[in-house]
């Protein structure tokens, strides 16, 4: 990246900025928008009453929808978005487009806001619908310009990237280029260049042509809107992507030049040669016609590995209502169709866990079901059994099993401590004055002591490291108070940690106490030890 230029260079340099071709105004205010009709509507008794934006006629239907709720217009059926018309104060559609252009020995990339207003603050609708806004059939438009990208090339013939941004002057009294500010709690303007824009292809190619870009396959991406500049950095770091763009892979280039530009490279994200040349044909074109990103291709990849065929539709769903890991384990037990159908039926707002992405309710109840389906595997239950595989209050089940298994881990734990106190019990005991040491003797005294102790002793791995007979968990206790806690290696025969209250370290009273029974009771085993060897 070059250097920041000072004031009076910028305003040198967007002295020459060059003209916009012709077309480029009247495309911009209507490509952006020609998806974007809205069916404006007001309910009179039991009727609806609405105004199409795309063919601008006036329509009376008894079927109820709601604002925002997407539908066809009954005339011309068009998908058109439900809009109450006295629901807001004005409507409007916000887009960003972008352009690329020659500029002296460099380019410059230039971001545009687009607005399209069909109701503006006083605007009265309360003769509507005998009386249509204008703007409802006719929108005003209007645009700034607003993020400036100077692309330029070093002596070394580096790609060097210039941000600029327009910005108010208060001693000019005006707007002006400045260099592009950092973004935080003060400075929280828009940042045009920060969107991916649509962007105005009928000059890429030429401009590409007499580019050192002429190959990056920009002038062949099938998709309406990325940011230009960010493609073509990724492009020099990653030339691959040509190929992505020459084959259409629209959402998977998305995702690469978002994680190159910024998170600083791709993070393991394509390997072009290494990675997705060694897909099978029916999953590249697979993947291609979907338009899959990374997880996606990976998903169908799977599938085909372990020999599981879902229909697209299938793989969408998965795709947008669970995480494919999760959705493949649960094809161990049961059919796509059949795991669809029962996410759909039970899955509902409850399961939502103030997460607010698409299918996050369904996403989490696949998580425990998931979950639950190990547990009952686990238990030996017979998961053939449809009584079993759908249960009626999964969560409740799954907390169920929960409980079960602790319960059952527990005696598991209990038996194995058990055996270790026995063992070392008599051998390491031993007491003076106030002070006594003795082994744990369950895998709920462990717990008991993390808790009154407030350290981490309470965590299962103790248990499972006493019940593998490497490590010993011992009580100090204080006139049969807990005091401090232990953790003892019975293979190196040593002291690991001693802790008290919060994690406290031991102090003199303990410290004499520790060497008498070192002397009392651990010196003997060791010797014993060695004249065994």
């Amino acid at each position: 990246m070059a250097k920041r230029l000072k004031q009076h260079e910028i305003d040198a340099l967007m002295e020459n900025i060059p003209l916009l071709p012709k077309s480029f105004g009247d495309w911009m205010m209507k490509t952006p928008f020609q998806d974007m009709n809205y069916m404006f509507y007001k309910r009179i008794k039991n009727k609806m009453h609405g105004y199409c934006s795309k063919c601008g006629k006036l329509t009376i239907h008894e079927k109820k929808k709601s604002h925002n709720e997407s539908g066809r217009c009954p005339n011309c059926r068009t998908k058109v978005t439900y809009k109450a018309i006295n629901k807001a104060k004005t409507f409007q559609d916000n887009k960003i487009v972008s352009i690329i252009q020659k500029m002296g020995e460099g380019y410059i990339v230039r971001y545009f806001k687009v607005r399209r207003i069909f109701k503006s603050v006083n605007d009265s609708t309360k003769k509507f619908p005998e009386e249509i806004l204008e703007t409802l059939s006719k929108p005003s438009n209007g645009y700034y310009e607003g993020s400036r990208v100077y692309i330029s090339f070093g002596k070394r013939g580096d790609t060097q990237y210039r941000n600029f941004e327009e910005a108010w002057s208060y001693s000019d009294g005006d707007y002006r280029w400045v260099n592009e500010r950092k973004r935080g709690g003060i400075n929280n303007k828009e940042l045009l260049r920060a969107s991916d824009p649509f962007i105005y292809k009928r000059n890429l190619k030429s401009i590409l042509k007499i580019s050192k870009w002429k190959y990056c396959g920009l002038d062949y991406y099938k998709g309406k809107h990325i940011n230009i500049d960010d493609y073509i950095f990724t492009y020099e770091k990653y030339p691959s992507i040509e190929m992505l763009s020459k084959l259409g892979f629209k959402a998977l280039l998305n995702q690469i030049i978002y994680r190159t530009n910024y998170y600083n490279g791709i993070g393991g994200l394509l390997n072009m040669h290494k990675k997705y040349l060694g897909l099978s044909g029916d999953v590249f074109n697979r993947a291609k016609r979907l338009n899959l990103k990374t997880e996606g291709i990976e998903f169908i990849s799977t599938l085909e590995e372990c020999g599981r065929y879902l229909s697209d539709r299938q793989v969408i769903w998965a795709i947008e209502n669970t995480h494919t890991e999760t959705f493949t384990q649960l094809l161990k037990w049961i059919s796509p169709q059949k795991i669809i159908n029962y996410i759909e039926k039970n899955s509902s707002d409850k399961y939502n866990r103030g997460f607010t992405y698409k299918g996050s309710n369904r996403t989490y109840f696949a998580t425990i079901w998931r979950d639950y389906l190990q547990q009952c595997e686990s238990l030996d239950l017979d998961i053939i059994n449809d009584f079993v595989l759908f249960p009626r209050d999964l969560e409740k089940k799954h907390i169920e099993f929960t409980e079960l298994i602790k319960v059952n881990a527990d005696k598991r734990l209990d038996k194995g401590i058990k055996v270790q106190y026995e063992k070392w019990n008599n051998l390491l005991s031993y007491q003076s004055g106030s002070l006594k040491i003795v082994v744990a003797d369950s895998h709920e005294a462990i717990l008991k002591e993390g808790q009154s102790q407030r350290h981490c002793v309470g965590g299962s791995r103790y248990s499972e490291r006493m019940l593998k007979g490497k490590k010993l968990i011992l009580f100090i206790r204080k006139n049969e108070i807990p005091y401090y806690t232990v953790e003892f290696d019975v293979q190196e025969m040593k002291v690991i940690q001693n802790r008290g209250y919060q994690n406290k370290g031991v102090n003199r009273e303990v410290e004499k106490f520790m060497n008498k029974w070192r002397t009392k009771k651990l010196l003997p085993l060791m010797q014993v030890d060695t004249k065994a060897m």
